[in-house]
């Protein structure tokens, strides 16, 4: 496969990743109850502040780098970008008992194939990305 396709087929997976990631958290705060701040509103609250913080240096380094566009590079940036979101969540999913806050309140509990949805999702999120930057890299060459 060349690398060409291999690129196509990152921007495709890396896109897919973010827009799960971003739509995911969009669909959580719908249905969330946070305006009554219980510990699950309190949770995403947190992952969200963990995840923002984490990825605002590469934010700001995508928005002002004008030559990144369309490049191996860039689709490796924007996958970093959601895989810095991704690990803000388990960051606080780690922190949840200091935080006072769990993934979800009780009668919002959801499985897939028996695992936390929230931690599942996340996790096939961070697949994505990783495949995606996988699929970027060029040995002995620039990586452009």
């Amino acid at each position: 496969m060349t690398h060409t396709a291999k690129l196509l087929i990152a921007k495709v997976l890396v896109s897919l990743g973010l827009i799960l990631l971003m739509l995911g958290a969009l669909a959580v705060y719908s249905v969330s109850d946070l305006p009554e701040w219980t510990a699950s509103g309190r949770f995403h609250l947190a992952s969200t502040a963990f995840g923002s913080v984490l990825a605002l240096p590469v934010m700001l380094y995508a928005i002002w780098n004008k030559t990144l566009f369309g490049t191996g590079r860039s689709v490796r940036l924007m996958a970093y970008l959601g895989l810095v979101h991704v690990l803000g969540v388990f960051t606080a999913g780690a922190a949840r008992p200091n935080l006072a806050a769990e993934y979800y309140g009780s009668a919002q509990q959801v499985f897939i194939m028996g695992i936390n949805a929230n931690i599942f999702m996340n996790a096939l999120v961070f697949a994505i990305l990783l495949l995606g930057v996988l699929l970027t890299i060029r040995r002995g060459v620039d990586n452009k």
